[in-house]
């Protein structure tokens, strides 16, 4: 049996906590699907991204730049701002007997990913049971104005990244084996920079993780070369990637659902202006993550998980959904002495919907209170940690 064996903790749910878990999964599932899949969020939301990669695929099968306004077929006004390295595969893929599936093979996979990431995380981080995974998919689909709903509509690219990066962590967690990790926060960081972020969690994740330093370094090193080798064998694309990103992320002011995008869009709630606020907000956040090393585990893990998301100044509630059931384990195991009963779960899981449903006003002015969620998590995480003696295995 593995040392990391996720089977030992928590101890047997009574059928009340059972009960408990599947009616408050259950219901905030119900709840989403009435506050946030409406015909208006399915007509305005559904596949609203699937058409800006479907664009660059068809304008790349045509000869053209999709990285060009005037030659790219816009969708809602998202225009193609993946990476160089994005730009070759998906080149790739429109001169490939993939092209004419390309649209349809991307909605099946951010289907499977939007269900895969809450039924991995809870396994991984809330502990075993379908009960906790009814918990933590009603987590993910409800938190953060319903991020998970959203996720699963919008058919963005990163839900996938986000499932992979899960899975990466089934084996790291079960076996302390880390190279698919590694491997899939390479491939997320080629996609979106912001995405090595991840790297916190073998960093701190325990002694044997960070032991494992050569096959990190290498999946840095291949992450950073998908930026590097474009810079130096194509710089006119990659003039041509900065050029459209600035003027869609900072032009256009689509600076996400996170603090920075709060900030930006209703200052006047923190003396600080956004670039300011966020480098304070990520300077909190990482000094938490420094400090987590007393609680168990899989807690310590989902403390990490949780920061390395709101890291992204310009996470948007794709992204974010992702911090859902890490935020929950990380509260119910800040309430509880080692893991927490399925009771306290539940209770915490019903405590944070309310929270992040009933005080949201509207995108991203919203960020101000995630990121107020996310702080407070936190901080409470880290007084639990201290108060307690050193976590148990390697450390």
């Amino acid at each position: 049996m593995s040392a990391y064996d996720l089977d030992d903790a928590p101890a047997h749910d009574s059928p009340l906590a059972q009960i408990a878990m599947l009616v408050v999964g259950l219901v905030l599932l119900f709840v989403s699907w009435r506050l946030f899949l409406t015909p208006h969020a399915v007509a305005t939301l559904y596949e609203r991204d699937l058409p800006a990669y479907q664009g660059a695929i068809d304008t790349m099968a045509a000869g053209h730049n999709p990285y060009l306004p005037a030659q790219v077929k816009h969708a809602h006004g998202l225009p193609f701002i993946a990476p160089p390295f994005v730009w070759m595969l998906y080149w790739l893929a429109a001169h490939s007997p993939v092209r004419p599936m390309f649209g349809n093979l991307l909605m099946i996979a951010d289907f499977v990913a939007g269900a895969a990431i809450p039924a991995v995380l809870s396994r991984l981080l809330l502990g075993p049971g379908a009960a906790r995974i009814v918990l933590g998919a009603g987590t993910f689909a409800a938190l953060f104005l319903g991020s998970g709903v959203f996720s699963v509509l919008v058919a963005n690219n990163g839900t996938l990244l986000y499932a992979l990066i899960g899975l990466g962590l089934v084996p790291a967690m079960r076996d302390g084996r880390w190279l698919g990790f590694h491997i899939a926060v390479a491939l997320a960081t080629a996609f979106k920079p912001f995405y090595a972020a991840f790297w916190l969690i073998p960093l701190l994740a325990d002694a044997e993780a960070r032991a494992q330093w050569r096959t990190g370094a290498l999946a840095v090193a291949a992450a950073a070369a998908s930026y590097a080798v474009p810079l130096v064998l194509a710089p006119k694309l990659m003039a041509q990637w900065i050029s459209t990103l600035f003027t869609q992320v900072v032009g256009h002011e689509r600076l996400g659902d996170n603090l920075l995008g709060a900030v930006t869009a209703d200052p006047g709630h923190l003396p600080l202006p956004p670039l300011a606020a966020h480098a304070v907000f990520s300077a909190i956040l990482l000094a938490g993550a420094l400090m987590l090393g007393r609680l168990e585990r899989s807690q310590r893990i989902a403390g990490l998980l949780m920061v390395a998301v709101f890291l992204n100044p310009r996470a948007m509630r794709y992204d974010l959904s992702t911090a859902a059931v890490p935020l929950l384990a990380l509260v119910a195991g800040a309430l509880a002495r080692g893991r927490p009963g399925g009771l306290v779960q539940a209770a915490v899981a019903a405590a944070l919907a309310a929270v992040t449903i009933v005080f949201s006003r509207d995108a991203p002015p919203d960020g101000y209170l995630y990121a107020a969620v996310a702080v407070t998590a936190l901080g409470a995480a880290v007084v639990a940690a201290r108060s307690r003696p050193a976590a148990p295995g390697p450390a």
